[in-house]
């Protein structure tokens, strides 16, 4: 089955010379704060010359970027057995023809449904369940970046931990984020740790360095193509807040060998690393989705909005690895959005 209202441009019949735009209807899910990805998807649209609308869906009607989208859906929260219908029944009702899952907790149910959206004419952009699984779980994780040659944290036994040195990080087998992320300086504050947290959790060494995240693009046939390392100045509640591009040869290449490596994947991976002072490159985290921060490597020229519209649509794509800008800073801000509570969305 075609993907919905992603036509291609064609001369129809009587009207020679004159060119049908082609239109897309997008829906992005659990959509919360991301109002600056919306409106990069809203741009490359209007540039392309295609018609469509942009669609929010989130479990709390307080989400921010409902109220960028042209329409806003309240749905049921990703663990809830009808969150994939409730998906699947906005992508009926609008014609949806691409679906951007944008937070770590959904990719694994969406993941295994990719064929229930295909049959309603919808494209999920999310990788395979393998990739999904791989990278949610920090234990897979660390097994498949030694595989192929990448560095990581190392991880501890807690046997091997209470013996020190410290610090160490400890953190969730299948966190996301910086949730639950702990560096713990004894012996005594492991302990409480372990105590608290009671299981699947993982102990490594600590890593001291310069910070990196890099947006990789694997496109619709899961060939990395360009890498954006964004080296992070300030975080805060684990996303980032200030940052700046820095074309860093072997970040990329190790960026772009990991991507190559798991195979599998759909558009834009996000990678985490850092670059010790040895000039060593560890990475820590893995999500197969965009990135909180992508906003600046798209200003940047890495325009993934673009091309994932022109890929879906069948149409030739020109990327340029490294046609995008060095030393661009970005420096995030809240901003405010104001509505009626009357116009908060509904349950659907």
């Amino acid at each position: 089955m075609g993907y919905a209202n992603s036509g291609t441009e064609r001369e129809p019949s009587g009207h020679r010379g004159t060119r049908v735009p082609q239109t897309l209807n997008i829906l992005f899910t659990c959509v919360g704060r991301r109002v600056g990805l919306l409106e990069a998807f809203r741009r490359s649209m209007a540039d392309l010359g295609v018609r469509g609308r942009l669609f929010g869906a989130d479990w709390s009607p307080l989400a921010p970027a409902f109220h960028l989208a042209d329409e806003g859906f309240m749905v049921p929260g990703v663990n809830a057995p009808d969150y994939v219908e409730a998906l699947l029944d906005i992508c009926r009702r609008r014609e949806v023809g691409l679906v951007i899952p944008l937070i770590d907790w959904e990719l694994q149910v969406l993941s295994r449904a990719r064929e229930q959206f295909t049959e309603v004419g919808a494209r999920m952009l999310v990788s395979s369940p393998r990739v999904v699984e791989t990278c949610r779980d920090k234990g897979r994780a660390f097994e498949f970046l030694t595989s192929v040659g990448l560095g990581a944290p190392k991880p501890i036994s807690h046997e091997e931990a209470l013996k020190g040195p410290f610090p160490l990080c400890v953190k969730p087998q299948f966190g996301s984020s910086t949730r639950h992320v702990r560096y713990v300086r004894s012996r005594g504050a492991l302990s409480r740790y372990c105590h608290l947290r009671r299981r699947n959790f993982i102990i490594q060494e600590y890593v001291r360095g310069r910070e990196f995240t890099v947006d990789v693009y694997a496109g619709l046939d899961g060939v990395p193509r360009v890498a954006v390392p964004r080296e992070r100045l300030q975080v805060r509640a684990g996303e980032v807040t200030k940052a700046r591009t820095v074309r860093h040869p072997e970040i990329i290449d190790h960026s772009m060998r990991l991507v190559g490596g798991l195979t599998e994947c759909l558009g834009v991976i996000t990678v985490q690393c850092f670059l010790t002072r040895r000039g060593e490159i560890k990475f820590f985290d893995m999500n197969p989705r965009f990135g909180g921060g992508v906003p600046l490597a798209i200003r940047a020229g890495a325009d993934f909005p673009r091309w994932i519209i022109q890929q879906h649509l069948g149409n030739e794509v020109e990327i340029e690895p490294n046609g995008w800008q060095e030393n661009l800073v970005m420096l995030r801000y809240d901003a405010e959005v104001f509505c009626e509570e009357d116009e908060l969305p509904k349950p659907v």
